[in-house]
């Protein structure tokens, strides 16, 4: 698993961005080990992603725009009288660096990764939307490719905003499946390996996983991907502060469990990120995630 300090950044503001827990990935991994699932030798520090890494999806221009606070700040819609620092890209990339990571080891180690952090799915090549500076997992896609990593590569994404980052960078690339869950479109795009579900409003348990269950392993046994990266959103979930899901704890375990052995009964290893989700309670569905995942792994191998 995949953390460290500098995913927690103060970038709190006033109305519904205060809905954003900041300390999230801190909360999950405090967790993880306070209830005996991890150690924290468990948890590793990546290394913050390269300019040379991000300008295999990134225009230079748009990078060299974010490098300034102040105008990243302005592109994020934060407050633009508060004088922001360094920290607020480095949260982006240091993130970044843990989907890198976990990417890596499902793909040459043939295990699961867990990153804490990430999931910044409506980032685009020249573009920041909705709370995305970087397309973490575009980035991540991008570099294994440049190794070595030859393979079909599928997104799930089940966070409740719709992946179109990830959409648009691979619209014209058959190799990457992009499959998205969400409440409303954000872009239209024609490609054959693409796949968009929409959810209706206060969808429960039931519904949402009535979509979801005929969909996915349709997917994996067409498309037969090679890997998997998992943008396992908690934004269903029915106290998010800005979703209108209603899906309880339960549910969104199930959800995440029917995910994991799908691509599991595949052969497909998986990279995880935690991606949207607001309010107080999200980083409980992660944690409810990440230990059954230790747990049902550690049985495994016993």
């Amino acid at each position: 698993m995949f953390f460290r300090d500098e995913y927690v950044y103060d970038a709190v503001e006033e109305g519904f961005r205060h809905t954003f827990d900041i300390a999230r990935p801190r909360r999950i991994r405090d967790a993880l080990i306070s209830s005996g699932t991890a150690s924290p030798q468990d948890f590793e520090a990546p290394a913050a992603v390269s300019d040379e890494e991000l300008l295999l999806v990134h225009t230079p221009q748009y990078l060299e725009q974010i490098r300034d606070p102040a105008t990243l700040a302005r592109f994020l819609l934060l407050d633009p009288k508060r004088r922001w620092d360094q920290g607020l890209l480095d949260q982006f990339r240091y993130a970044s660096g843990g989907t890198l990571a976990a990417a890596r080891a499902a793909a040459f180690e043939g295990a699961w990764g867990v990153n804490l952090g990430g999931g910044f799915h409506h980032a685009q090549a020249d573009k920041a939307e909705g709370f995305c500076a970087i397309a973490d997992v575009a980035v991540a896609i991008r570099c294994l490719r440049r190794e070595g990593f030859a393979g079909r590569i599928l997104v799930v994404d089940l966070d409740y905003h719709h992946g179109n980052g990830n959409a648009l960078i691979f619209a014209g690339d058959e190799t990457v499946f992009t499959f998205s869950m969400h409440n409303v479109p954000w872009c239209f795009i024609d490609k054959r390996n693409n796949r968009d579900v929409e959810i209706p409003a206060q969808a429960d348990d039931e519904t949402y996983l009535s979509l979801l269950r005929p969909v996915l392993p349709k997917i994996v046994a067409e498309f037969r991907p090679a890997l998997a990266f998992y943008l396992a959103g908690s934004d269903p979930f029915i106290e998010d502060t800005l979703g209108d899901c209603a899906m309880s704890e339960a549910g969104l375990l199930e959800r995440d469990r029917f995910v994991t052995s799908t691509l599991g009964a595949a052969g497909v290893p998986m990279a995880v990120v935690a991606a949207g989700g607001y309010g107080p309670s999200s980083w409980r569905i992660y944690y409810n995630y990440f230990r059954w995942l230790v747990t049902s792994t550690a049985e495994a191998r016993a």
